[in-house]
């Protein structure tokens, strides 16, 4: 695509050097560019692209886009923007021309529940016949295709080139998780959503957004501003009404006019339920719609997946899958990895693995198993290098809902994890729990091998263990490397001890 056509997608841009040259491809990364691409420097969190913009030329990149001060001596064409980031959202969807105008596209946002959610979505659109697709926190998947997620949300290029693909193996429906960071950093500017799902807002994010009000602002934006904008004509905003944000967030979206239904547990929602019926594993239920009503069994565990459901059964219904399709999607699908998912015992413990990282999450889950009536024993952390407020409650929140706890590590990052441990004690002690005794308590165990080891050991047969935090992750984070390392496979080797 020649450079002058690109340009066009650009609001304004200062230029220095020809436009007529023809683009072979866009890159952010300096190391990807090759001659004849185009380079765009976006600015990072620890480093800055303008600073690489000569390695790219030096590699042959024939124009780079950036912001600030036009360089000195360069032989490549120069467009300076005020935002290098939305630049580069739409110069790659203008290069890939606008792939998301071909299918029905979900974007799912919201603090807790987004791959559940996207998972339910997929398993109804390939119950009702469709070929679906997903981007998410797991990976990103379409197909025969199985990427691993490098973010929830891709940077916009590379998002846009996968939507490319997608659209060229014919995909006709995709959910996608739509992070607050990627609202804020326009990664999906030009995606042109179907529907918005907004499922509830909790503490999480803050050690990049600062307060919460700013981290809903970001949550709001996907809404009043990427729904907003769609060129799909029938657009849908699918709201939890659960909590106050999602209610505020109601009110908001009809004041611009944009199309809501909203979902949850009492009668006066679009969706909510008229019978919720837990079972060992899993649930049966039947929701209340404008089309008739529609019955659920489903294997997922917790009203907090009733929730998720019927955010997902919305979404269907928009999509144009019959009910038929949408009962059968639902109770096909098993627990996604790391989402509360159970691993068989034969000694008769319950196991769970759960990506639960936030007060909110662990308050969630603890709660619906603690109505089995079970000893609970909870295994959890907190990351490093994130928003150090939130460890206190979580702490707090394990021990109310545990009787047995063991604080470890989760991915530390650059932090000692000790220290991390001595901000959540505080939390723990306050929600009641003392060091470990016979009938119940605390523990610290920095291995977190060690300390799911040890969870194992104490628990007896119909108990409930938890190991919390990192869900479908088979890495930790330790200063600057990734590590290997798998709950699952440290659990199934203790079982079979």
């Amino acid at each position: 695509m020649n450079l002058s056509v690109l340009l066009q997608a650009l609001g304004h841009y200062e230029v220095r050097g020809a436009v007529d040259v023809p683009i072979q491809g866009i890159c952010y990364h300096s190391r990807e560019a090759e001659p004849g691409f185009l380079f765009v420097a976006i600015p990072g969190s620890k480093a800055d692209g303008r600073n690489y913009v000569h390695e790219a030329t030096a590699k042959g990149a024939a124009a780079v886009v950036f912001e600030g001060a036009f360089f000195d001596n360069l032989r490549a064409t120069q467009v300076r923007v005020l935002g290098a980031r939305l630049a580069l959202a739409n110069l790659a969807a203008a290069f890939f021309v606008h792939p998301t105008e071909s299918f029905y596209l979900a974007g799912i946002t919201g603090t807790n529940g987004k791959t559940t959610l996207t998972y339910l979505i997929e398993a109804i659109g390939q119950a009702a016949g469709l070929k679906t697709g997903v981007m998410g926190t797991i990976n990103y998947r379409f197909g025969d295709v199985r990427l691993d997620a490098g973010q929830t949300t891709p940077e916009s290029l590379d998002l846009q080139r996968l939507f490319s693909r997608m659209r060229h193996e014919k995909v006709t429906n995709v959910s996608m998780e739509v992070s607050s960071h990627a609202a804020m950093q326009r990664r999906v500017e030009n995606c042109h959503f179907n529907s918005c799902v907004f499922t509830n807002l909790s503490r999480d994010h803050l050690d990049f957004h600062g307060t919460m009000e700013e981290y809903y602002q970001a949550k709001e934006k996907v809404f009043t501003h990427y729904l907003a904008l769609s060129a799909k004509k029938n657009k849908l905003a699918i709201v939890c009404t659960e909590r106050v944000h999602g209610k505020r967030l109601v009110k908001k979206c009809e004041s611009l006019g944009i199309p809501t239904v909203t979902y949850g547990l009492k009668k006066g929602n679009d969706l909510y339920p008229v019978r919720f019926h837990e079972r060992p594993d899993g649930f049966e239920a039947e929701l209340r719609s404008a089309r008739g009503p529609i019955k659920i069994v489903s294997r997922l565990i917790g009203r907090f997946n009733l929730l998720n459901i019927m955010a997902a059964v919305m979404a269907g219904l928009h999509s144009g899958c019959e009910i038929g399709a949408i009962e059968k999607g639902i109770a096909g699908m098993p627990p996604p990895p790391g989402r509360l998912e159970r691993i068989e015992d034969p000694k008769g413990r319950f196991i769970f693995v759960d990506y639960a990282h936030t007060p909110d999450a662990l308050r969630s889950v603890l709660t619906e198993l603690k109505r089995t009536g079970n000893r609970i024993i909870t295994v959890f952390g907190c990351g490093g290098d994130r928003d150090r407020g939130k460890r206190p409650k979580m702490g707090f929140e394990t021990a109310r809902l545990s009787d047995i706890c063991l604080v470890t590590s989760d991915n530390p990052r650059t932090e000692d994890p000790g220290k991390i441990i001595a901000e959540i004690l505080p939390g723990v002690k306050k929600g009641g729990l003392r060091p470990l005794k016979k009938s119940g308590g605390y523990l610290v165990e920095i291995d977190r091998k060690k300390a799911i080891g040890r969870a194992l050991k104490l628990a007896k047969k119909g108990d409930v263990v938890l190991i919390a935090g990192k869900g479908h992750e088979d890495y930790q984070i330790m200063g600057t490397k990734k590590i290997h390392f798998s709950d699952h496979e440290v659990i199934k080797d203790g079982i079979d001890d």
